[in-house]
């Protein structure tokens, strides 16, 4: 089904951290013991209502997070409205779970959500950091890396590796691309990942197999790239991968029916996120899904199937801003539903134990030490 031979042929993915047989072997087994709560938990990345230390939201996700009933939160817009609300959640989050991906947009220009108003450096957009050239961008890339570090976050969504098209609804329109010349967007990406991951912060590349010529925002609803979609825009993405810069991956609720005939978004797509990313890629890392609660999965699937289905997929940590319909009991239900799946035989446990040693390979490329914090 996949071409351009297959797909990009030329690019050769490299292994991804390495790791000895023996600790490979122990961390199977580790989680092969783990109970079905812990194996979804570290799966969750969950959002809340609030802005301040205090926020009656966060009182739950505090709970979560101690108990492991979620693996890390998502500060959205709407929770960093002050430099001392944010530091003050994200403290009071990382005291509750040491291991927590506490997670939020820094991509820079007009999805930049720890802005100059908080005293953060202005990171300007795609498009002028290219403008600028390698290293004065670097220069940006490090000094917003050692910034975000500091704060705690160590989950940075971004960057964007999608190529730009002027009229694209929500990667042209606001310069979050770094060209239209895949070989360039993929050297931006690397360098801001380079620097991110020195300063113990992970990146979720986005938005795999590419959104930046797509027509429509999926925030607000389905977006299909069947007519418009190029091999061109997975050339990003595969060069990351194979100058192993690539350890976690965000696919977009995008709809490709050269890539999956089903019309399944790329979230809930086998196809695409095993097929094409890890069979035809070669992609050994992590996969995340974007936010769960966007327009084009909120109004199509429920919960459980959105949950349940992107797990199936092939993610590996899930966004759920659970913000639209909050709900403190969902990582609870969120159990319920996967046991059920396992149960009826839509999902397995060895899936779940793979999407956990795939999370303890991504705390290995930021420095954490993943004995250590399984220790606490």
């Amino acid at each position: 089904m996949f071409d351009r031979r297959s797909v990009l042929g030329g690019m050769t993915a490299t292994a991804g951290l390495a790791l000895t047989p023996g600790s490979a072997k122990a961390r199977h087994n580790r989680w092969r013991e783990a109970d079905l709560a812990t194996l979804v938990g570290r799966t969750l990345v969950l959002g809340f209502i609030g802005s301040t230390v205090d926020s009656e939201g966060a009182g739950p996700i505090e709970a979560d997070l101690e108990s492991g009933r979620i693996g890390g939160v998502l500060f959205l817009r709407h929770n960093a409205r002050s430099r001392e609300g944010v530091l003050g959640l994200a403290r009071r989050f990382r005291d509750a779970n040491r291991d927590a991906w506490l997670s939020i947009d820094q991509e820079g220009g007009f999805v930049q959500r720890l802005t100059v108003d908080m005293g953060f450096t202005d990171i300007p957009t795609a498009v002028q950091l290219q403008a600028m050239g390698r290293d004065q961008a670097r220069g940006v890339f490090r000094t917003a890396a050692q910034e975000l570090g500091a704060t705690g976050f160590c989950l940075n969504l971004a960057p964007v590796a999608d190529l730009f098209k002027a009229d694209n609804e929500v990667i042209g329109r606001w310069d979050r691309a770094f060209g239209q010349d895949p070989e360039t967007v993929a050297d931006y990406c690397a360098l801001f990942i380079q620097e991110m991951e020195a300063a113990g912060v992970a990146c979720a590349i986005k938005h795999f197999p590419g959104h930046g010529r797509s027509s429509g925002d999926s925030h607000y609803g389905f977006v299909d790239l069947t007519e418009t979609w190029s091999f061109e825009e997975v050339e990003p993405f595969a060069r990351l991968i194979a100058e192993d810069k690539a350890h976690l991956v965000m696919g977009g609720h995008l709809i490709n029916r050269r890539l999956d005939p089903t019309g399944d978004p790329v979230t809930l797509s086998r196809p695409v996120l095993h097929g094409l990313l890890r069979q035809a890629m070669r992609y050994e890392g992590a996969v995340i899904t974007d936010d769960l609660d966007m327009g084009a999965i909120r109004d199509h699937y429920s919960r459980e199937e959105a949950i349940v289905g992107s797990l199936a997929a092939g993610n590996d940590l899930l966004l759920i801003s659970n913000s639209a319909n909050p709900d403190p009991d969902l990582p609870r239900k969120a159990v319920d539903w996967v046991g059920a799946a396992i149960e009826r035989g839509d999902l397995t446990r060895e899936r779940l134990i793979d999407a956990n040693l795939r999370i303890d390979q991504l705390n290995g490329h930021i420095g954490r030490d993943t004995a250590m914090l399984h220790a606490r």
